[in-house]
């Protein structure tokens, strides 16, 4: 596996995907004045040992929520590319199919169809009359807390290789940080990914002498979050035999007619979550509800035979899509930006029933 992340072959088009929507930043266009050398020496440092991940800088995200984010160096998002593109598939055998998030072929689309069929199964078996009932859960603070000897652990039952257990180790370890401050997403940019709305901070998503919490920017992150989560997926799927079971992220569900065994699924995972994983239940964000009020979930409400778009949801697309078309009409970004920015609302609306929604809101934003 080493020597695969190592080819310089597979580099290069770790390089193209690492630079997707990002040709114009500065740090990629400095890569790329010089990209044959820059490869090879990552090359060299890789198989001599000698790589060490580059400082990161720090920021803070504020929508839809505030995060913490360590922005890697462009380099070292090269490198991730090409390590997760090796360890990627022997951990998606492993993963169970109701993990929804940072995977090909999944996403929150296919969750909210998976939660709407797990719906109207509980319904055609226990009958229109039965109430049915969702716990929901949230894991507090996850990424900050996800413990780094209990990660490597996991890592090591899936991949063998020795070098690759030590480059892995080495990015989970490595937190410099950097003098080096990006700026906020400026007024008029377009750019409509993880960087969006942010502001330098001081203080490191992590801590190293913890032990705990992955950097929220590294691509490697997504990867060893739903491996990290990958244990409770099997513990309720197998130990538990909950059949109706769903995760997108930290964000997870199970659906049962039983008010009384979801307290007991929910102390058990209580349990599983503090002795084996080091993580805790947000003390806000546990609920068992009855199904008749919809079930929040990935940015909609889903009944058991038809989908809305969650209010939250609905207020953050209002306003991103009220900014975007303040900023074309004073010439701040082209009119093909403008319909890429449409295209991102229709496209989540189209999978709810909301009929005459996207038009609605359009109008109330001008």
């Amino acid at each position: 596996m080493f020597d695969n992340i190592c080819n310089l072959e597979q580099l290069v088009g770790a390089y193209y995907r690492a630079r997707k929507g990002k040709r114009e930043k500065t740090r990629v266009c400095e890569f790329d004045f010089t990209l044959e050398s820059n490869l090879i020496k990552l090359k060299y440092l890789l198989e001599t040992g000698k790589y060490i991940p580059a400082p990161y800088a720090h920021f803070t995200i504020f929508d839809p929520k505030t995060r913490s984010v360590s922005a890697p160096a462009f380099r070292d998002r090269v490198l991730q590319h090409s390590l997760v593109k090796s360890a990627e598939p022997l951990f998606e055998k492993k993963f169970i199919v109701d993990s929804y998030a940072c995977r090909e072929g999944k996403g929150t689309h296919f969750g909210a169809k998976r939660v709407k069929k797990f719906l109207m199964a509980a319904r055609c078996k226990y009958g229109k009359q039965q109430d049915i009932y969702v716990l929901q859960c949230d894991i507090q603070k996850y990424f900050q807390s996800i413990d780094w000897n209990t990660l490597l652990i996991i890592v090591a039952k899936t991949i063998h290789c020795p070098k690759t257990l030590d480059l892995i180790k080495k990015i989970v370890e490595n937190h410099d940080s950097t003098n080096r401050k990006l700026m906020p997403a400026s007024k008029d940019s377009c750019q409509l990914d993880l960087f969006s709305s942010l502001s330098p901070i001081e203080v490191p998503p992590v801590s190293v002498a913890e032990r705990k919490g992955l950097p929220i920017g590294n691509l490697t992150s997504q990867l060893f979050a739903n491996v990290y989560l990958n244990e409770l997926d099997h513990y309720v799927k197998e130990t538990l035999r909950e059949k109706w079971y769903a995760r997108y992220m930290d964000d997870f569900l199970v659906i049962s007619k039983d008010k009384n065994h979801l307290k007991e699924v929910r102390e058990d995972i209580r349990t599983f979550l503090n002795k084996k994983l080091k993580l805790r239940l947000h003390p806000r964000k546990i609920s068992i509800k009855n199904v008749n009020e919809g079930v929040p979930f990935v940015g909609y409400r889903i009944f058991y035979d038809h989908k809305l778009v969650r209010g939250e949801t609905l207020i953050r697309l209002q306003r991103k899509h009220r900014k975007r078309l303040k900023l074309f009409r004073e010439g701040k970004i082209t009119e093909n930006q403008m319909q890429m920015s449409e295209a991102s609302v229709r496209g989540h609306l189209k999978h709810a029933d909301a009929h005459g929604l996207y038009s609605f809101m359009t109008k109330n934003s001008v």
